[in-house]
């Protein structure tokens, strides 16, 4: 239904098809490098790759630099308190090739690496990429004289071991590079993104960005949580564009997302990356968008911070915008949470002892840890079998949660009565308004709209009389985007959802707006009696009950061994992909 719904979007508003390259003789090179098996840096295949690459680009003419690499200074990578790579110096004898097009000058860099990790033969990554820079070459010699702005085509060395190539390439690139673009993982099943765009990408880079993918007749993604991290760690980029970012050149890193209906791909760095796996139509619109965006000069740098709009196609607009519509929605969140809506005079306060927002808080973490007890028992041996189909899971833990939560708070209800409404209206509102402004502080205005749209819907349905039930529905909107399956695996693929961490956490934390809306709207209705009683009961035991058998039931492709070694790639291996 995603792929659909993004196909029907790329009809509707995409250009017509732009003049591209030969697709034919594009996935031509990508089969003959991988033909010739891994090639790791400085091993005899990686040299055949050289030399193929030159081959190939000297019988269309053009003049190969092989740039010497040698030893590189490698940086320290630093980020969220952990080392992920310490200083230290590489060597390499394997060279870069470049190939420089149009008028001298400042203009745009292309890079495809052509080695692989030692056990893949990299047809996604990154033959494809390579066959389709050399099918660039060919189309842009056939330009009219004086007809295309300065461009280099490069193919830097050693990527896998460190960007190692294009590191040396941006240390001594200095003015000759104004834009740095990167491909890697491309040619795969999934849609064309934008990735690695830092805050030296504006407005202005963004535009030159989408109107080429409209002239080419392309749907170019920038999916939104990869601008937040690229934003706030630049560092952590993993291609080749990341060393021109961090000496300040603007740079940025083409990819296809996922493959097989994922974010993710279950093949990357292994064995089954293999040629049969390339998408003739990703390589074809790849190639379109290349030739538009060589066609057309590089924007020079500056002005204003741009915003890639995630629903539309090809369409960005100034980040102020976005900010200014947060701050709105801030704004008006915060105004109805310190002016509630008041209907009638309040109800008169029983005598004796009665049950508040700390108790309620109380009885939600009673229920979240007996969720995360139940998915441990459950789960056995293997630290998170949830990662292999996480929709179902989400459900049960949710069920389990959600009848644990009213079960404790019927119980605790025996004791005293429970009192003060208009605190959990207050609540769930005050929860993703806190988080909405936490993000846009922390510089994520990219993430902070989910925050800050379920806040003012909560705030403007509380004074609906007839549709007030519609503050579930906005409560519920952090948790349907952030527990969207497939948006689980990817962030869990990446590295930023350990595996030791229980989903029921996960659910517990962006859940939280939607349990104050509910007992808001529970707690501001007529009480239901007696029978009431037994229904919530009842049902909060068929809740555990059903959640319970749905987690034991649910089945795991891969042992615990398998997947603590190699994480989600054990569905492939245990062909379930």
């Amino acid at each position: 239904m995603r792929a659909a719904l993004v196909l029907a979007l790329a009809a509707c508003s995409a250009g017509a098809p732009g003049p591209g390259i030969d697709v034919d003789r594009a996935v031509g090179h990508a089969v003959a490098l991988v033909a010739l098996g891994p090639r790791p840096g400085d091993s005899p295949a990686a040299a055949r790759a050289a030399d193929y690459i030159a081959h190939a680009l000297e019988e269309l003419g053009a003049r190969v630099e092989r740039v010497p690499v040698g030893s590189v200074e490698l940086p320290e990578i630093h980020a969220l308190g952990h080392t992920y790579r310490k200083p230290h110096v590489a060597e390499t004898r394997d060279p870069d090739l470049v190939v420089h097009l149009g008028a001298p000058g400042p203009g745009l860099l292309v890079m495809a690496h052509y080695d692989t990790v030692p056990a893949s033969p990299g047809a996604i990554d990154n033959a494809v990429a390579v066959g389709v820079l050399i099918e660039l070459v060919r189309a842009l010699r056939a330009a009219p004289p004086g007809a295309l702005p300065p461009i280099t085509i490069a193919f830097p060395a050693n990527e896998e071991i460190g960007l190692v190539g294009s590191e040396a390439y941006a240390a001594r690139a200095d003015a000759g590079v104004a834009f740095a673009l990167a491909l890697d993982l491309v040619g795969g099943s999934g849609p064309l993104s934008l990735n690695g765009a830092s805050t030296l990408i504006g407005e202005r880079e963004l535009r030159w960005l989408a109107d080429a993918a409209d002239r080419a007749g392309v749907a170019l993604r920038a999916p939104l949580p990869h601008r937040v991290v690229s934003r706030w760690w630049p560092q952590l980029e993993r291609s080749d564009h990341g060393p021109f970012t961090r000496r300040g050149i603007r740079a940025a890193h083409l990819y296809h997302r996922g493959q097989d209906g994922e974010h993710i791909d279950l093949a990357y760095h292994s064995a089954r990356d293999t040629a049969d796996r390339i998408d003739r139509r990703s390589v074809d619109e790849l190639g379109r968008l290349l030739h538009a965006l060589a066609t057309s000069p590089v924007p020079p740098p500056g002005g204003v911070d741009g915003f890639w709009v995630p629903a539309a196609v090809n369409t960005v607009v100034p980040r102020w915008a976005l900010l200014a519509l947060e701050l709105a929605l801030a704004g008006l969140s915060f105004a109805l949470l310190v002016r509630p809506a008041r209907r009638g005079a309040p109800p008169a306060r029983a005598p004796g002892r009665r049950l508040g927002a700390l108790a309620a808080i109380a009885c939600y973490a009673v229920a979240t840890l007996a969720a995360c007890a139940i998915e441990r028992v459950a789960a056995g041996d293997h630290p998170a079998p949830w990662l292999h189909a996480p929709r179902w899971p989400v459900i049960a833990l949710a069920l389990v949660l959600a009848g644990a939560l009213a079960l404790a708070a019927r119980l605790a209800g025996r004791l005293a009565p429970w009192t003060g409404e208009h605190r959990y209206l207050a609540a769930a509102i005050a929860i993703p308004l806190s988080c909405g402004t936490g993000l846009l502080l922390a510089g994520a205005a990219e993430l902070a709209w989910i925050w800050l749209v379920s806040a003012a819907g909560i705030a403007v349905a509380s004074r609906l009389d007839r549709a007030r039930g519609i503050a579930l529905v906005a409560a519920a909107l952090p948790a349907a985007l952030l527990l969207d399956p497939a948006q689980l695996r990817e962030v869990a693929w990446n590295g930023f959802l350990p595996a030791v961490v229980p989903l029921t956490m996960w659910i517990s934390i962006t859940s939280l707006p939607v349990a104050a809306a509910a007992a808001w709207l529970y707690r501001s209705r007529t009480p239901a009696g007696p029978l009431g009683t037994v229904v919530l009961v009842v049902g909060s035991g068929l809740a555990i009950h059903l959640g319970s058998e749905m987690l034991i039931c649910h089945d795991t492709p891969c042992s615990p061994s398998q997947f603590q070694e190699i994480h989600l790639a054990c569905e492939a291996t245990a062909g379930v992909h």
